[in-house]
């Protein structure tokens, strides 16, 4: 991997490699990430950081002993917290380079779902990055309930990824990379080097319990997960022990053990890539044979009359899972018609479409540029 073909990575941290709730910040992992983001930024690589540790920088300068469980109590530590984490890398990254200015970005799913504001989060990130600055995203813990529950940034850093459309995902781990057993528990455990992300290897190790790896909170199945996410954008995703001085050095210099998922498909789009991963579609639309192969095997558009019957009350521009007739999602795409019109419609010909329709210009119920096949 040369340095040069990379202009834009995304690094993800979790809580237990910055902070702990007994002894606060991890000043020297800290200094270590700060000045492996130096470097990067010294050869001319664009970077952003997905920072967990809020929490439990909230419960440390709170002086709680244990995680509490009532939702208000910890959205109160989360917004004590990031202060805390948010000032501690500013100080770092001025007393390293001062040069380097830092941006906060906190994002919710509700951001990521929502098509103005996901272009919104990405126009905001890419201003930051043309200018110089590195943002630093972390969940909005303080309104964001499922992040708190389930309390992982693997997702979220891939999600960013795709949204920056960037070249490589960083996952640090406490661990060299993905091993094809528990290496805790067994000494002939192998380290993966090098896997497509479609590879059946993969979900073998994300469902077997005995192949958990120890690496962060989300273990293996989220970080999988989120190789998966990235390589639809086109990105590779490298897991390793990321607490090591001159990281990217050895990367870049192929000195380093770690694991590569490098994407094995055709790179889709950035509104296709949204479609899939961000956004929660408002109906379903059940296709027959026709259709189907319509969509998968000569790419066309989706005409109304391959439509059998629909679910949900949607608008037009309102996103749709295409079926089949085992209720089996194969595509998403944007509606050109509400719901009230695909009623009317679905099984007809073009040349029957009513005039008295919302839309009259279109023919296509969903056009295939807004169309992503699942």
């Amino acid at each position: 991997m040369k340095i040069n073909k990379i202009k834009k990575i995304v690094i993800k941290i979790g809580s237990s490699s910055i902070s702990s709730i007994l002894n606060g910040l991890n000043q020297s992992n800290i200094n270590i990430l700060v000045n492996e983001i130096n470097w990067l930024k010294q050869h001319g690589v664009k970077v952003v950081l997905v920072s967990s540790g809020a929490i439990s920088m909230g419960l440390h300068v709170s002086g709680k002993q244990r995680r509490p469980v009532k939702l208000s109590q910890l959205q109160s530590l989360a917004a004590i917290g990031q202060i805390e984490l948010i000032q501690a890398y500013k100080k770092l990254f001025h007393k390293k380079n001062k040069d380097i200015q830092i941006g906060q970005v906190l994002l919710t799913n509700d951001d990521l779902v929502s098509r103005e504001r996901y272009l919104n989060a990405k126009n905001a990130l890419d201003e930051l990055l043309n200018s110089g600055a590195v943002p630093i995203v972390n969940e909005n813990d303080t309104v964001a309930y499922d992040e708190i529950q389930f309390g992982d940034n693997d997702i979220l850093a891939s999600r960013v990824a795709n949204l920056i459309q960037a070249d490589l995902l960083v996952i640090f781990t406490d661990q060299n990379g993905l091993y094809d057993k528990d290496p805790s528990k067994h000494t002939d455990a192998k380290l993966i080097e090098k896997i497509q992300s479609d590879d059946p290897l993969l979900e073998d190790i994300s469902h077997d319990s005995s192949s958990s790896s120890g690496i962060g909170s989300g273990g293996i199945r989220s970080k999988i997960l989120a190789a998966k996410t990235a390589a639809r954008g086109g990105t590779s995703t490298i897991i390793g022990k990321g607490m090591l001085k001159n990281f990217f050095k050895d990367l870049f210099g192929n000195n380093l053990q770690m694991t590569i998922i490098s994407p094995n498909q055709k790179k889709i789009n950035a509104k296709q890539t949204w479609m899939i991963d961000n956004s929660k579609p408002k109906g379903q639309l059940f296709l027959d044979d026709g259709a189907i192969k319509a969509l998968l095997m000569n790419k066309k558009s989706l005409l109304p009359v391959g439509v059998k019957s629909f679910s949900g009350n949607f608008q037009r521009g309102d996103l749709l899972s295409c079926m089949n007739q085992d209720g089996v999602e194969v595509a998403r795409g944007l509606s050109n018609f509400s719901s009230v019109d695909v009623e009317r419609i679905m099984g007809q010909k073009t040349n029957c479409l009513n005039q008295s329709l919302e839309n009259m210009f279109e023919e296509n119920l969903i056009h295939r540029n807004n169309l992503v096949i699942i």
